[in-house]
């Protein structure tokens, strides 16, 4: 009866714990009974205080989530900062690598960056980096002292609320998963071992997407975000006819004559063949109605015409027998 009673209590512990039973063993003899009852007593001793220790951080977590407070250290905000910024400079290229090489000085990485040119030829950089977070007022500073700031805009997404109650769940998790190791142990049967190592395998797939998502916060607490859009400052009056002169004066006057005329004529070109093209596209479907409609209608007028013209000689003919009646009269 005893032997009974301490594997019922066993039985029930494993299901609080982890929401699944171990079978009995086998029935044994007499004194292997009191024998396995004894090490079963000692078992049962040791599980209660491991399931009291299990409850109480489960309770804790279950309390923080009715609450809606978090069960970290609240002290320490997960704040995550984002910025952005345009800027007008007389170079964006050698703007650019500036600030490159800024960004690395102060620890920080490129995340994505590019330069181009437009239709009108205007030059843009574009650039995201990635600084500590207590480094992103020095590139702030950095980007400034390049020329001249249109915009810029800064951003912060406090994450405390959700990264420590995902870092709670963590703790709970690896907790469930040293009490189904210490059960795994103490298992005899190929069912009990199958039913533990199941619920082993959710409890580590949970473990790896909390940890997953921590370190992913991490990252985005510890580094700032700065994405700059560099262009290039507007060229005045006086610039422009400046630009002009220098034109002229260039030695290379000659070959920038020659490119100019091989551009009129590839636009001369590009303009034959596009008026060829539509006059094609036009004259197909006009080639298929005249064939469908038109040369019916030609065909039949000829063959009207032809018609006629036989039934006037015939005419002719036969009344040229009369008038020769009538002479003779």
């Amino acid at each position: 009866m005893k032997t009974k009673r301490t594997l019922i209590a066993l039985i029930l512990c494993a299901v609080l714990l982890a929401s699944f039973g171990c079978a009995a063993a086998p029935r044994a003899t007499e004194s292997e009974n009191l024998a396995y009852a004894d090490s079963a007593k000692g078992s049962y001793d040791m599980a209660a205080p491991m399931e009291e220790a299990a409850m109480a951080p489960a309770a804790a977590g279950e309390v923080a989530q009715q609450s809606g407070e978090p069960t970290g250290d609240f002290d320490v905000r997960k704040i995550v900062y984002n910025a952005d910024m345009s800027v007008t400079v007389d170079d964006p290229s050698a703007a650019l690598n500036t600030l490159l090489q800024k960004t690395k000085s102060l620890g920080g990485y490129v995340s994505g960056s590019y330069a181009t040119t437009d239709e009108e030829g205007t030059n843009y950089a574009y650039a995201t980096l990635k600084v500590p977070s207590d480094q992103l007022d020095a590139l702030v500073t950095a980007a400034n002292a390049l020329g001249k700031v249109n915009d810029y805009r800064l951003s912060s997404d406090d994450i405390s609320l959700s990264y420590y109650d995902i870092q709670a769940r963590l703790t709970s998790a690896k907790a469930e998963e040293q009490q189904l190791l210490d059960i795994l142990s103490k298992c005899e049967t190929v069912e009990e071992i199958l039913a533990v190592r199941q619920s082993l395998s959710s409890v580590r797939s949970d473990i790896e997407s909390y940890t997953a998502q921590i370190r992913l916060w991490d990252n985005l607490v510890a580094y700032a975000t700065l994405s700059v859009t560099i262009s290039r400052t507007p060229k005045t009056a006086v610039e422009g006819e400046n630009d002009l002169i220098q034109l002229w004066k260039a030695s290379d006057v000659w070959n920038k004559m020659e490119r100019g005329f091989q551009n009129s004529v590839r636009f001369v070109a590009n303009a034959i063949g596009a008026i060829g093209i539509f006059i094609a596209i036009a004259l197909i479907p006009a080639g298929v109605l005249f064939l469908l409609i038109g040369l019916p209608i030609i065909l039949h007028k000829k063959n009207k015409r032809k018609k006629a013209a036989a039934l006037k000689a015939q005419q002719a003919m036969s009344a040229e027998p009369d008038d020769t009646v009538k002479q003779n009269e």
